[in-house]
């Protein structure tokens, strides 16, 4: 069987109007590495980096500019931070008067869009199909030189931007790190965060910003990248038409030349705000990333951290004396930190846990670190660096950073310099570096226990169906919490195509195999990744979840896999994982096992090995299972003054009733089913629900023919039975009235907001694709009618979406998220619900209709153009009973939706009387703000 993926991708495409000619006298060639090409535009001084890749249709465009918060001065801190906000408001071309911004533009079309800005430097790119790459192009050059930076687009933005500042302010580990860079650093500008300090960011002029932008944004202060499916010989055409008539800099750029003065002692420093663990962080002075050392400390850094061989695990985890634990040092430009954290319980004191800190760094100090440390760490760093290369968005953003260091072909080197590392080089460090006159640490003291509502319950973060337009990278949720309950529909469930006449199937390079293999239902895939495979599966738990069993046992039992084997100690079994460079990530909720990796493709058997030992022979120490039970503990109590957790907790249960699949047990009862879980239950729910008979695994990259995978999975799966094939029981939920709760949670800057109800919505349900086309019109990303209001218009939030959530093969519900200060929350709330009230009582707008399905079309193509992307597609189909194929059909399924079917099942399943909201934060009862 064949899958037609180019097809897919190009179902709309057409031929992009281009000037096809050879480079020119303007673009001289300064050199060529790792398959990168450097140019240099003479006529305004620009670089420009080319990688040609045309596996699939789809490129990443991107310009880097060298200015980031180092360029700073006081009074405008955040203003590069800020700028990146406006400098998506518009020129005059591209701006929401007109119809056109640049996100809605780009986003009609499926681009994946974001900018960042960091120390060093700040990038703005898209993703996009190729036949669009003019687009791209035309909009960079365009806001390079006429962004409009309007004072009431400042005045809206500014509010966003305080609001993400007020975000971080909620995180402990965040807040202590941010104080003790301006601690550490007091001369040089890395003592103010990115972000800016808070009056800076409220009192800045659009004046100042826009001086800040005409000193620094011009092409020879810039890098112009293009990864993947173009022809290089129309590119240089396109180059001249769009970037040719932006000259240089007026005046010459100014550098940096601030040095940090001598430090003279060690620093400390105390942070008090409520919260629920202790943290302490070291943080030692280290040179720029392009200095000599810094292979070595990087090195370093893993050996410390990395696997439960690490130093600190052994030192702290498995003591019990800490939960968590990192270092790592800083790559930037200038200088860095090298940083050492523990985030630990209260029945562990700061002090000791300091003490013991410095015992780590003086045994390394004395005795240095043993050549097998070093050897799995390297090897380690040179498989990641191949496995992370998946698709030009990732290769972008890495790029990036090389790029703001000064010497882009860092990221082709870089890993031959840490294979020179060697013990010696690691002992010389340690011993210059790690010294305490030149270190700064901070605690993090909980100031008291954030539980205050005793009959709150315990969930995950909310996650959007398509992920929202971020300015930001977005923080991960813990492997170890069940997030099954209110992580929304992935990727593929954004496709949507028109004009399907053609089996999209067929005369693919694409090929798939769909067989039994020892049990397993395998789904084998051929791109042309190269070197590499990803592996992405699951294995249900059937009717579990509905049994009112402890809820944390299936958890608890993922993560034990990775504690050891029978053949295998945890140290034994992760050191070889290690050396592969590869990571096992296996995670539980109350419905089903999920498994993915990667590894390169030599590595295939090996690796297939270990995972087989690690699934089917787990060690299940009594010792280990104790240790994790005060872990899982720990990030439970951390939830406690989190107020997303506690608002999404709050909404389940408002939503479900006990006894029903996707019910929530309260934190205190989560915590109270930790410490009375047993290894008993865990090896009994291992016997019961482990084994291949509801185990799929999807295998895509290089892999020829698949007979490697095949021949793996037989010898390493043979005689393994087990696992269940049962179906998941349920009731259906009765809608209750409307409800409002507020959950207080003091010294919280910026607060929660959910509204949802239960739609009792299947994915197997007829009504589920027109429903997901008008929740997309709604509040699928930054396109979205409340992003385009309650954020891009009245500057209210960061961040607010909405989507489909739960087990929605159970019955799902509907929910909009997003944060407000507050101060502002019953303002952002009455946005927000004048929104959800148009869209239930009007529905959608033809033209909102057609402009989705451009804009979901363009996504999907750019989503399958990664070896996870066709993967996480695969599975989630596959899970549903259904062929690889369906994608044919799926895809005509979502062209027949009419704008009469989506307006009616809007009112059908949504009643404006009968919404749920909660408010979570620092809020009474009365919803007023704390003072």
């Amino acid at each position: 069987m064949g899958i037609d993926i180019n097809l897919i991708f190009g179902v709309l495409s057409f031929c992009a109007t281009v000037f096809a000619q050879d480079k020119g006298d303007n673009f001289t060639k300064i050199k060529e590495l790792g398959g990168i090409e450097e140019y240099l535009y003479e006529k305004n001084g620009m670089n420009v980096l080319l990688l040609q890749d045309n596996a699939s249709p789809v490129v990443t465009v991107q310009v880097v500019y060298r200015v980031g918060s180092k360029n700073e001065v006081l009074g405008s801190t955040g203003a590069t931070h800020l700028l990146e906000h406006l400098m998506f408001k518009g020129t005059p071309s591209f701006n929401k008067k007109n119809g056109n911004s640049i996100a809605e533009v780009l986003l009609d079309v499926g681009a994946e869009l974001n900018a960042t800005t960091w120390l060093d430097r700040t990038n703005y790119f898209e993703t996009i199909p190729s036949d669009k790459i003019g687009l791209a192009l035309e909009i960079e050059a365009d806001r390079m030189r006429n962004s409009l930076l309007l004072k009431e687009d400042k005045e809206a933005e500014m509010t966003v931007v305080r609001n993400e500042f007020e975000r971080n302010e909620n995180d402990p580990g965040a807040l202590l790190e941010k104080e003790i860079w301006a601690s550490a650093y007091i001369a040089h500008p890395y003592h103010h965060s990115t972000i800016g300090w808070k009056s800076d960011i409220e009192g800045v002029s659009v004046e100042v910003l826009r001086d800040f932008y005409n000193k620094y944004y011009w092409p020879d202060n810039a890098t112009l990248t293009i990864i993947g499916d173009f022809k290089k010989e129309n590119v240089f055409g396109l180059i001249e038409k769009y970037f040719g008539k932006i000259r240089k800099a007026p005046t010459m750029l100014s550098q940096l030349y601030t040095e940090e003065p001598e430090q003279y002692g060690a620093r400390k420093i105390i942070v008090r705000k409520p919260g629920e663990l202790g943290i302490v962080k070291r943080a030692y002075k280290i040179p720029g990333a392009l200095h000599q050392d810094l292979p070595a400390l990087n090195v370093l850094g893993k050996i410390i951290s990395s696997g439960p061989s690490a130093i600190l695990n052994k030192t702290f985890v498995d003591t019990r004396m800490g939960i968590y634990t990192h270092a790592r040092p800083t790559n930037f430009k200038e200088a860095g930190l090298f940083m050492i954290g523990v985030d630990f319980p209260t029945t562990s004191k700061h002090e000791d846990v300091d003490s013991k800190l410095s015992e780590v760094i003086e045994k390394i100090q004395k005795d240095g670190v043993t050549q097998d440390e070093v050897d799995r760490v390297v090897a380690e760093i040179s498989a990641e660096s191949v496995l992370r290369r998946d698709g030009s968005g990732v290769i972008s953003a890495e790029l990036t950073e090389a790029i703001a260091l000064g010497d882009w072909t860092e990221y082709v080197t870089g890993v031959d310099k840490l294979k020179k590392v060697t013990r010696a080089d690691i002992l010389r460090v340690a011993q210059k570096y790690l010294v305490e006159d030149q270190s700064t640490t901070g605690y993090f003291v909980p100031k008291e226990n954030g539980s205050q509502n005793n009959n709150e319950i315990k969930a995950s973060k909310f996650k959007s169906e398509r992920e929202p337009f971020y300015y930001r990278s977005k923080k991960e949720i813990d492997n170890t919490r069940d997030s099954s309950f209110i992580t929304l529909p992935k990727q593929i469930d954004n496709t949507l195509v028109s004009d399907l006449d053609d089996n999209p199937f067929k005369e693919s390079g694409f090929s798939y195999k769909r067989e039994k293999v020892a049990g397993i239902d395998l789904v084998s895939v051929k791109t042309s990744a190269k070197d590499f495979v990803t592996v992405t599966g699951s294995i249900s738990f059937g009717n579990y979840a509905n049994e009112n069993k402890n809820g944390v046992i299936p958890s608890l039992t993922a993560a034990m896999l990775s504690k050891g084997t029978r053949m295998k100690d945890k140290f034994k079994w992760s050191d070889e994982l290690q050396k592969l460079g590869v990571n096992i990530n296996i995670s539980a909720s109350k419905f089903k096992l999920d498994i993915a990796f990667k590894c390169l493709k030599k590595d295939l058997n090996q690796v297939v090995a270990l995972f087989a030992e690690e699934l089917r022979d787990p060690l299940f120490d009594s010792k280990e299972f104790e240790n994790l039970k005060l872990q899982f503990a720990g990030n439970m109590q951390q939830n406690l003054n989190d107020p997303s957790e506690r608002g999404s907790i709050a909404l389940i249960q408002a939503i479900y009733p006990k006894g029903n699949p996707n019910y929530r047990a309260s934190i205190e009862e989560d915590l109270e089913n930790v410490k009375s879980a047993t290894l008993k239950e865990v090896k009994d729910f291992h016997n019961k629900y482990f084994g291949p008979a509801s185990m799929h695994l999807v295998v895509v990259g290089d892999i020829a023919d698949g007979s490697k995978i095949k021949n793996s999975l037989n010898k390493s799966f043979k005689n393994w039975n087990g696992g269940v094939i049962e179906s998941l029981k349920f009731k259906e939920v009765i809608k209750s009235p409307s409800k409002s709760q507020v959950i207080t949670i003091i010294e919280k800057p910026s607060a929660e907001l959910f509204v949802g109800q239960y739609t009792g919505l299947k994915k197997s349900g007829a009504d589920y694709t027109a429903f997901y086309v008008a929740n997309q019109v709604l509040g699928g990303g930054f396109s979205g009618r409340l992003m385009k209001t309650v954020r891009d218009k009245e500057g209210l939030t960061y961040n607010i979406l909405s989507g489909m959530a739960g087990n929605v093969n159970t019955g799902g519900f509907w929910v909009v998220n997003a944060s407000f200060n507050p101060v502002l929350f019953q303002k952002g709330l009455d946005a927000t619900m004048v929104q959800i009230d148009k869209w239930i009582k009007d529905g959608i707008t033809t033209e909102e209709l057609e402009k989705k399905k451009t804009s979901i079309i363009g996504s999907f193509k750019v989503g399958m153009s990664t070896t996870e992307g066709i993967s996480g597609t695969i599975l989630s189909f596959i899970e549903r009973g259904m062929e690889p194929d369906y994608i044919e059909q799926f895809l005509k399924d979502i062209d027949k939706v009419t704008l009469q079917q989506v307006n009616d099942v809007i009112k059908k399943y949504l009643q404006l009387d009968k919404m749920i909201t909660i408010k979570a934060g620092s809020l009474d009862k009365d919803s007023t703000p704390l003072k």
